[in-house]
């Protein structure tokens, strides 16, 4: 009778032992947070390019939540000047999947915080997420990533010296002497210059250049600059006026192509507006 009595709590207590699931392995050590790559079209707005990778070892879909996110630069925290592109939700389904997101990166105002005095850049980004899931607890996570990249900063521009060359009888050529400093480790190609000379507030000439000039790293360079202003469709006060100066409130404002070799980087153009008073030299 006894027998009798087990068998049947076993034959009743069946259905339970098959329908039970036992607490499903933890998602915590499956997500990671990989850097990719470095996307630029200018020195000012860099794109950090990372990729959340979820290897989901269990029978189970659900999302993967972000609920928070801070970034360090060098180990310092900026107050702005970070963006991060995401969709905020990621599916995650049984296997691996790489989810994209980007770390946008606006130069200018990392520049204010004093943030960019650097040759190389460590970013460290870190993602709290929630893991929700068919069946199973919700888990929380945190993944980091770590970008090094090297800085580029942009070129320095500086004028030492302004000269009249008054050589021929309708045309006056300037001649200016223009410094560019390289603060960078490694070389930069400059050029398609494109330049115009203001002198005491009026356009005096202009003038374009597409030679290539290499900087070397941490050094600068040292060259002239030819102007020439045709007088016949000028004013006569304006080549008076040049004649008898002695010295010249100018403003010389252009822009050039700068290539700085470096591969997440393409050729991009830069401008320099310099101003100030120079002594006026007849040569």
């Amino acid at each position: 009778m006894k027998r009798i009595v087990y068998l049947l709590l076993i034959l009743m207590m069946g259905p339970l032992f098959f329908t039970c699931k036992s607490k499903p392995a933890s998602l915590e050590k499956y997500p990671s947070l990989v850097f990719e790559r470095v996307e630029a079209d200018d020195p000012a707005h860099l794109d950090l390019v990372f990729s959340l990778v979820i290897d989901n070892p269990l029978a189970l879909s659900g999302v993967a939540k972000v609920d928070s996110w801070h970034a360090e630069i060098n180990g310092r925290k900026p107050n702005s000047g970070l963006d991060l592109e995401s969709p905020g939700v990621f599916p995650v389904n049984p296997g691996s999947a790489s989810f994209p997101l980007k770390l946008n990166m606006d130069m200018n105002t990392l520049a204010a915080q004093g943030l960019t005095q650097t040759e190389t850049y460590t970013v460290k980004l870190t993602l709290d997420l929630t893991c929700l899931y068919e069946s199973a607890p919700s888990a929380k996570i945190t993944v980091t990533g770590i970008a090094e990249f090297p800085a580029i900063q942009e070129p320095v521009f500086s004028i030492t010296a302004i000269a009249i060359l008054k050589a021929e009888l309708v045309n006056t050529r300037f001649r200016v002497t223009l410094r560019i400093d390289n603060p960078n480790p490694f070389p930069v190609n400059l050029s398609s210059f494109n330049y115009e000379l203001y002198g005491n507030g009026r356009l005096w000439a202009d003038g374009k250049d597409k030679n290539i000039v290499q900087i070397p790293g941490n050094s600068a360079v040292q060259g002239n600059l030819f102007l020439i202003m045709n007088f016949i469709n000028m004013k006569r006060d304006l080549l008076d006026q040049i004649i008898e100066l002695v010295d010249v409130n100018y403003r010389f404002a252009g822009e050039v192509q700068v290539d700085a070799g470096l591969e997440y980087l393409p050729k991009f153009t830069t401008g320099f507006d310099l101003s100030g008073y120079s002594e006026v030299l007849e040569r």
